[in-house]
C-alpha cells in the first residue's frame, strides 16, 4: 500500500500541473483512404505531407488523421491494412515537440443504424473485410463485425491508451446501434469521450479560414447527456483535401500541461476539452476547483464560474449556463445568461439534495462564433453538517476503473466512514474504518459510474469511481 500511495500521489501531482490550451483537429483524411483528393494538383497524398502542411496553419497545434478503416473500393474509401502501419510511422516521424501528429481511424459506415467513430490509440487496424484487392489475407489486424458497436466500444474501453468519439451522428439518434433509443450502456459510456458540435466542410478546397459548416450536432450532444452519458463536445474539420487547419477557424481545444500524445489522450479521456468556432478563445469554466470534464460533489449548491478570454480581444456577446439532471431523459435547459460580459458567476439554488446534475457553457462572441464546453457533473450531497475541504486530508484510491478489489489510503487519524453511491444516488455501501489502508470488494456491484465518499465527521471528500 505504501507503493500504491506513492503512485497515486504522483498521479495527483501530474493532474495538478497548470493546464495550457492547444488548438487542433482530430478528424481528417489522407490519400491512404479517401483524402488528398486534390493530390494531382498539390502533389501531397501521404500523411507526412499533410502534417507538414498543417504545421504552417495559423493557431493550429495538433492534427489527427483518422482514415476510414475499410476498403470498399479504390479511394472510396480505399484503406488497406498495410497503409495503417505506414500512417502510424509517418505520424511518429513528423512529431517535433512543438506540433503533435496523430494517426487513427474513422471506424464504421454511415448506413442507417450504423455510424462513424473517430478512434485513436490502437497500433493495429480494426476491421471486418475478409479480402480486398491487392492485399494478401484479411483487411484487418483485429476483427470486429461491421455492425457490432458493443464489441468496438468494449475494445476501446479495455485499451488504456485508446479513446473514441462520435462523428457527424444521425440526429434521430439511431446511429451506433440506436444509442439514444436504447438503455444506458456502461461499456459505451466507458469508451466514448465525446460527440461533435460541427463537422466539415469535408470536401471544401478553401484555405483562407473563411468557410464554416452550417451543421449543428449539439442537440445530439444534449440527448446523450440526458441519457446519463459522460461525454464532452468536439469540433471537426473532416478534411478530404489539402486544407488542414485552414478551411475555417473552428478548433477542438484541449487543456493539458504540455503537448504530447499521452497528455492529449489523458485530456480526451477526462473530457478536458471544448468545441470552438474561434481559433484562440480560452474558456475557464469551473465549479470550485473542478474543470470541465470533472465529476465532483459537495454539501452546498454549486457556483459556476466562467471566464472568457480571446487573444484577439473579442467580447462575449452572451454566456449561457445549460444544465440537466443526469440520467433523467429530460434535455438540458438554460439556467442563466449574461450579456456583453466576459465573466459569469452563478449559483444553482434550485439543485435538490441527493441529485446529480451536469452543467456546460455556451458562449457566443460578438462576431457570432460559438463555443460549447464539455460538462462538469455535480452531486449535491444530503450529508448535512460536514464541511467539505479537499485539502484537509489525503484520500487516494486505485485502481480506477476497478474490477474486483478497490484499495483506499488516507492519512486520517480518527475513525472515518466510507460510502459508495450509485449514479441514481442510492447508497450501496457504508462501513466505518480506522486503518490508514483498506480494501473493499466490488465484485457484487454492477458495472457503472459511482461516487466514493469518505468522512471523519468534520471533513469530507468524494471521488468518481468506475466499476467494470
Amino acid at each position: 500500500m505504501k507503493f500504491l500511495l506513492h503512485i497515486l500521489i504522483f498521479s495527483v501531482s501530474v493532474k495538478s500541473q497548470p493546464l495550457n490550451y492547444y488548438y487542433g483537429n482530430l478528424h481528417s483524411h489522407s490519400g491512404y483512404s479517401d483524402g488528398n483528393k486534390d493530390s494531382s494538383s498539390t502533389g501531397v497524398s501521404k500523411p507526412a505531407g499533410c502534417y507538414s502542411y498543417a504545421k504552417l496553419s495559423q493557431n493550429f497545434d495538433f492534427l489527427g488523421i483518422s482514415e476510414h478503416n475499410h476498403y470498399s473500393s479504390n479511394n472510396n474509401p480505399g484503406m488497406i491494412r498495410t497503409s495503417y502501419a505506414l500512417g502510424l510511422s509517418e505520424a511518429a516521424a513528423a512529431n517535433t515537440g512543438t506540433f503533435l501528429c496523430l494517426y487513427g481511424t474513422e471506424w464504421g459506415v454511415s448506413s442507417a443504424g450504423d455510424g462513424h467513430v473517430i478512434m485513436y490509440g490502437f497500433n493495429q487496424l480494426i476491421g471486418w473485410e475478409t479480402s480486398v484487392p491487392g492485399l494478401t489475407g484479411p483487411n484487418y489486424d483485429i476483427y470486429n463485425a461491421k455492425t457490432d458497436y458493443n464489441g468496438l466500444f468494449t475494445k476501446v474501453k479495455n485499451n488504456p491508451n485508446a479513446f473514441c468519439y462520435l462523428a457527424h451522428p444521425d440526429q434521430s439518434g439511431i446511429d451506433y446501434g440506436d444509442i439514444y433509443g436504447s438503455s444506458y450502456n456502461v461499456a459505451y459510456d466507458s469508451a466514448i469521450v465525446g460527440s461533435v458540435f460541427r463537422n466539415g466542410l469535408a470536401f471544401s478546397t478553401v484555405t483562407n479560414y473563411s468557410e464554416y459548416p452550417a451543421t449543428d450536432y449539439s442537440p445530439y450532444y444534449r440527448k446523450l447527456l440526458s441519457r446519463g452519458y459522460h461525454i464532452g463536445i468536439t469540433y471537426d474539420q473532416d478534411n478530404h483535401n489539402l486544407t488542414f487547419g485552414r478551411n475555417n477557424g473552428g478548433r477542438l481545444v484541449i487543456m493539458a500541461p504540455s503537448l504530447t500524445q499521452a497528455n492529449l489522450t489523458t485530456a480526451m479521456k477526462n473530457m478536458h476539452f471544448y468545441a470552438s468556432e474561434d481559433w484562440n478563445c480560452q474558456v475557464d469554466f469551473k465549479i470550485n476547483s473542478s474543470i470541465m470534464g470533472d465529476s465532483t460533489s459537495g454539501i452546498v449548491r454549486p457556483t459556476i464560474n466562467v471566464v472568457h478570454t480571446d487573444v484577439d480581444g473579442e467580447l462575449a456577446d452572451s454566456i449561457k449556463v445549460w444544465s440537466g439532471v443526469e440520467g433523467s431523459g429530460s434535455l438540458s435547459t438554460v439556467l442563466n445568461v449574461v450579456k456583453s460580459s466576459n465573466t459569469l458567476s452563478f449559483t444553482d439554488n434550485a439543485q435538490v439534495a441527493g441529485t446529480n446534475k451536469y452543467y456546460f457553457i455556451e458562449i457566443v462572441q460578438n462576431d457570432g462564433d460559438r463555443i460549447i464546453s464539455s460538462p462538469i457533473w455535480y452531486r449535491l450531497s444530503n450529508f448535512a453538517g460536514i464541511k467539505e475541504q479537499t485539502n484537509e486530508f489525503t484520500f487516494l484510491m486505485a485502481p480506477n476503473p476497478v474490477h474486483t478489489m478497490l484499495y483506499l489510503s488516507t492519512d486520517l487519524k480518527s475513525d472515518y466512514t466510507v460510502e459508495i453511491v450509485d449514479v441514481c444516488g442510492k447508497l450501496i455501501y457504508s462501513e466505518k474504518f480506522k486503518e490508514e489502508n483498506i480494501k473493499i470488494s466490488t465484485e457484487k456491484y454492477a458495472a457503472g459510474f459511482y461516487t466514493v465518499k469518505i468522512s471523519d465527521g468534520k471533513f469530507m471528500q468524494t471521488k468518481k469511481l468506475v466499476i467494470e
